[in-house]
């Protein structure tokens, strides 16, 4: 009896280790998708006000403003930064028509700075005093930087042929002179007198020359800073010419006025 119900009772256990086996299989994936669920569905909050408002303004708006140190940020004024930063760094703004700023600031890493910056209006008297002390400077700060290099070349060349020009021409003074001595000793030094006349002349007229043509450019790079200077804030140089006829016919002159405002 016990021998004929043996079969039977191991496949049953067959299969109850089978279906068993296959319920902890089902039990662990369940297990596991949850688990990926949970990792999916609860990141880490983010709260407001762990963000930083670090705010740099510009007087007037829309300077470009660079930030440079541990990290490099730019931005248009009002530019705010959203990053804690720590530290030194050299903050610098650029706006047309205005004279770059720059300055050192502190961070302390809170992220709720508020810098106010004043930019200062490029103008015509500040081009003109730089283009006084070196020709083409003026362009330059202008906005104008090819044409401040060509005057500026020009200026310094002129004046370079001029400085050469004045060496030879004391030279030819030196050499006038030993000439009208050996003259005056000797009569027969005419000759030699006579050529150091005639390279002395030359050499004075050259360095007359150059003198005028050094002079001119630089006269040339005051006019051209002024008249030319681009409009940022008003409409360029108004130029008015105002003319008074005579009242009386026996008076024959007349008044001209001209007026030019900047």
């Amino acid at each position: 009896m016990f021998a004929s119900m043996g079969l039977p009772s191991r496949v049953l256990s067959r299969r109850l280790g089978i279906t068993t086996l296959l319920m902890l299989l089902m039990l662990a994936g369940i297990d596991r998708s949850q688990a990926q669920t949970e990792e999916v569905a609860e990141p880490a909050e983010t709260k407001p006000e762990n963000f930083a408002r670090t705010q740099i303004l510009t007087r007037p708006t829309g300077a470009i403003v660079f930030l440079e140190g541990e990290y490099g940020l730019a931005g248009r004024a009002p530019y705010t930064v959203t990053y804690f930063l720590r530290g030194n760094y050299e903050i610098k703004t650029k706006l047309r028509g205005y004279e770059d700023w720059s300055a050192d600031y502190f961070f302390n890493g809170r992220g709720a700075e508020k810098i106010s910056i004043k930019l200062s209006p490029k103008t015509r008297l500040k081009a003109l005093l730089r283009s006084a002390v070196v020709p083409g400077m003026g362009q330059a700060y202008s906005d104008q930087r090819v044409k401040g290099l060509v005057i500026s070349a020009m200026q310094f060349t002129s004046l370079g042929v001029f400085f050469i020009e004045e060496l030879r021409y004391r030279d030819s003074v030196d050499d006038f002179n030993a000439a009208l001595t050996a003259f005056q000793n000797d009569a027969n030094q005419r000759s030699r007198l006579d050529a150091a006349q005639a390279r002395l002349d030359r050499r004075y007229e050259t360095r007359q020359r150059w003198a005028i043509i050094t002079a001119s450019i630089y006269i040339y790079n005051l006019i051209d800073v002024i008249a030319f200077f681009p409009s940022y804030h008003r409409n360029g140089l108004d130029v008015s010419l105002t003319v008074s006829p005579p009242t009386d016919f026996t008076d024959q002159s007349a008044q001209v006025g001209v007026r030019a405002q900047f």
